[in-house]
C-alpha cells in the first residue's frame, strides 16, 4: 500500500513539474502590416506600377516556452490591379480596340497563427497563418477609345495562407517579414477567381 502510495505521490510530482515547465500564458495581440501585392490577372500588359497592400489584425495568442499559437481576424486591402488586356477587343471601337481593366480587392479574415521561436521565448521566429477570407472586389473596365464603359462589385468566400521570419524585442513588440496569398472568390469578375500575392513588414504589440 506505502509502495502505491509513494508511485501515486510521484507521478502527481512529476506531473506538476511538467505543468510548471510548460505553463501557457496568453496575451492579446494587434498588429499592422504594409506590403506590395501582385494580383494574378493573366493577359495583362502595360500594367500599372504594382500597388500597395495593407492589413490590421487583432486576436489572443497562447505561449508556451518557445512555442506561440493563436487566433486571428482582422481587415486586408489587398490593393489595386490595371491592365490592359489585348485578346479583348471591342466591336464598337472598330477592328482593333483593345479593353482596359482594373480591380480593388478588400475583405475580412477569420484564422490561426502558429510561431517557433528558435529560443526559449523571444527573439527570432517563424511564423505561418492561415483561415478564410471573405473578400469584396470591385472592377472597372473600359476600351481604350473611350466609347465603352462598365463597372461591377462581387464577393465571395476564399483563403489565405502565408509565411514569415521575424523578431521578438521582449514580451510585448516584435517585427517580421511576411508573405501571404490570398485567394479570391468574385463571380462576373475576371475569372471568377484569382490569387493576390502579398509580401511586406508587420509590426506587432501584445498587451
Amino acid at each position: 500500500m506505502k509502495i502505491g502510495i509513494s508511485k501515486i505521490a510521484i507521478g502527481v510530482a512529476v506531473a506538476i513539474a511538467s505543468t510548471s515547465a510548460m505553463a501557457v500564458d496568453g496575451q492579446i495581440f494587434v498588429n499592422g502590416e504594409a506590403a506590395g501585392q501582385d494580383t494574378a490577372f493573366n493577359n495583362l500588359r502595360d500594367r500599372d506600377p504594382t500597388s500597395w497592400a495593407g492589413a490590421v489584425r487583432l486576436g489572443y495568442l497562447w505561449n508556451a516556452q518557445s512555442y506561440t499559437w493563436g487566433a486571428e481576424t482582422g481587415y486586408v486591402d489587398l490593393g489595386k490591379v490595371a491592365g490592359t488586356n489585348y485578346n479583348l477587343v471591342s466591336s464598337l471601337g472598330g477592328p482593333y480596340d483593345p479593353v482596359r481593366i482594373s480591380a480593388r480587392t478588400k475583405g475580412e479574415i477569420l484564422g490561426g497563427v502558429f510561431k517557433w521561436h528558435a529560443g526559449d521565448a523571444y527573439g527570432w521566429f517563424f511564423s505561418v497563418r492561415g483561415g478564410w477570407f471573405h473578400s469584396q472586389t470591385d472592377a472597372h473596365t473600359h476600351d481604350t477609345l473611350g466609347l465603352i464603359s462598365a463597372s461591377a462589385s462581387a464577393s465571395g468566400n476564399g483563403f489565405y495562407a502565408g509565411a514569415g521570419v521575424g523578431y521578438d524585442f521582449n514580451r510585448h513588440l516584435g517585427v517580421s517579414l511576411n508573405y501571404d496569398e490570398y485567394h479570391s472568390l468574385a463571380p462576373g469578375i475576371w475569372q471568377g477567381r484569382f490569387g493576390t500575392s502579398v509580401y511586406g513588414g508587420t509590426l506587432e504589440y501584445r498587451f
